[in-house]
């Protein structure tokens, strides 16, 4: 029985020395080299301008936009961060001053804004791949009818997995003065053993054993994660933002001196708050890649969209459309760029920022005027045609005021505290409303009608005062918005604002 007992262990043994020059690399080496597989002089990283990548039967092609990459830059997470990750935010309203420098794009499959730092990594992969022993296959004895000398046998690059190549990576100068643009090509073959892999450049007569990082990085990598996941990357000043669902439309356009809305009312709109939301907008990614080119965009809700966030600057229009809901009883979405071709998720968190409400946007102060611009104040009581008026003028030493009672010619001549003037200027023009609602004003409640006027005697703006049943007070300026107040101070009566008259001689 021990004899079995030996020819089994032989046997075994056996079949261990067939595995291990099975998976014993192809050919003899001329020892180790550790040496750059690609020269330092080869090429200029700084100025690569064009990637191709092809593997699985496809080309993946990213070009970049600009002069060039900017070493000196402090890119968006660390080397070995996930390409998932979140990028270091903006300062809020900062444009990205690297853009220009730093912008690539995928321009095959598919078109999309990359990821500079992921795809400045690979560039750094492919060029700082070490070479660890040099294999020249032309000293191998050819199997497959060739001759010694002829270079790289078929047989011993198929052993390697380079006949044909398992993948191709090829990085691309831009072109210098002259019009020359040099190019490196780096054929990618098999894994081997120890972390170990196969890689050949391109004309060389022999190949090279390197580390499997760059195989890691080109072959196993989800290409997607190669894309930018914001929604409106190295967006630039914000010009106009316009939102439309249906029949609800809301515009937000920028002034020289701030923002305006102009739908679903043309009002002053709250620097802060459209300031907030642009840089929402900057900040917006989407939580992943659905679909590529989808057959069918009627299915994901996006062909017609649900919705769609159109923003434009200086540079031109971008526009998100936000589809269907991605399953029943979620709240996320899917969207798309238009530009792109690629359906991605949008979180529920994301479109609430992105999505204006006029509400938040519109002013809640009643008035855009300064009071340290204001030099008369028209006030009429009631009926805007027969009310009670007062005028009040500002002077060095305080407020001087006239005063006509509702229905009667007569003028009176007084001052007016200074101290309730300032409370009337500081309610109308520094004091922001509770709420505010898009309706007519309600005439039937009218208290007052207040009119501004410069040191010129210009019109600045006139401001409507109403009381509501439920003790509410509204503003109203003439732009179809009523600014609502609970409890508020507006002294506007001859009383409330310490009219005295002037005493004759």
């Amino acid at each position: 029985m021990r004899w079995i007992r030996s020819l089994m262990a032989l046997g075994i043994a056996g079949l261990c020395a067939v595995a291990a020059s099975r998976l014993a690399e192809p050919t003899t080496s001329n020892g180790p080299t550790n040496r750059a597989l690609i020269r330092a002089d080869a090429i200029d990283p700084d100025r690569v301008d064009r990637i191709e990548l092809t593997r699985d039967g496809r080309r993946f092609v990213f070009e970049r936009n600009g002069l060039g990459l900017n070493p000196n830059s402090s890119p968006n997470s660390s080397p070995d961060s996930s390409p998932n990750s979140s990028p270091t935010s903006a300062a809020p309203g900062a444009a990205n001053t690297g853009a220009s420098q730093e912008s690539w794009r995928q321009v095959e499959p598919v078109t999309h804004a990359a990821d500079t730092w992921a795809v400045r990594q690979f560039i750094t992969r492919v060029l700082k791949a070490e070479s660890v022993r040099h294999v020249d296959a032309a000293t191998e004895t050819p199997t497959d009818g060739g001759h010694v000398g002829d270079g790289p046998t078929h047989a011993t690059l198929a052993a390697a997995g380079l006949a044909p190549a398992i993948a191709t990576v090829t990085l691309r100068e831009a072109p210098s003065a002259d019009g020359a643009r040099r190019e490196v090509v780096v054929e990618l073959g098999r894994r081997s053993l120890a972390g170990r892999a196969f890689a050949r450049l391109q004309g060389d007569a022999g190949y090279d054993v390197v580390d499997g990082a760059l195989h890691e990085f080109a072959l196993e990598r989800d290409l997607r994660d190669f894309r930018r996941r914001e929604l409106f990357p190295d967006l630039g000043d914000v010009t106009r933002v316009v939102f439309v669902s249906g029949a609800n439309r809301t515009e937000l356009i920028r002034e020289k001196n701030g923002y305006m809305l102009v739908a679903p009312v043309k009002s002053r709109a709250d620097r802060q708050q459209s300031e907030e939301l642009i840089d929402a907008l900057r900040r917006a990614r989407s939580a992943g890649f659905i679909v590529d080119d989808p057959r069918e965009p009627s299915v994901y809700g996006i062909d017609p969209p649900a919705a769609r966030i159109e923003v434009e600057t200086a540079t031109g229009t971008r526009a998100l459309r936000i589809g269907d809901a991605v399953s029943l009883g979620a709240q996320d979405r899917f969207g798309l760029v238009e530009g792109t071709v690629s359906v991605v998720r949008l979180p529920a968190a994301e479109i609430a920022g992105l999505v204006p409400r006029a509400d938040r946007l519109i002013d809640a102060l009643a008035t855009s005027v300064r009071p340290r611009d204001v030099a008369t104040i028209e006030i009429i009581l009631g009926d805007v045609t027969r009310g009670e008026r007062l005028t009040l003028t500002r002077e060095i030493s305080g407020w001087s005021a006239t005063r006509a009672a509702e229905g009667s010619s007569e003028v009176l001549s007084g001052a007016a505290s200074t101290e309730a003037v300032e409370r009337l200027l500081t309610a109308l023009c520094e004091t922001r409303a509770g709420a505010v609602e898009i309706a007519a004003f309600p005439e039937e409640g009218r208290v007052a009608q207040v009119t501004f006027r410069g040191f010129a005697n210009e019109p600045l703006d006139t401001v409507r005062i109403a009381r509501r049943t439920d003790g509410k007070t509204i503003f109203e300026n003439g732009d179809g918005v009523l600014r609502v107040f609970g409890a508020i101070d507006v002294p506007v009566m001859a009383s409330e604002l310490g009219f005295t008259r002037k005493s004759t001689p």
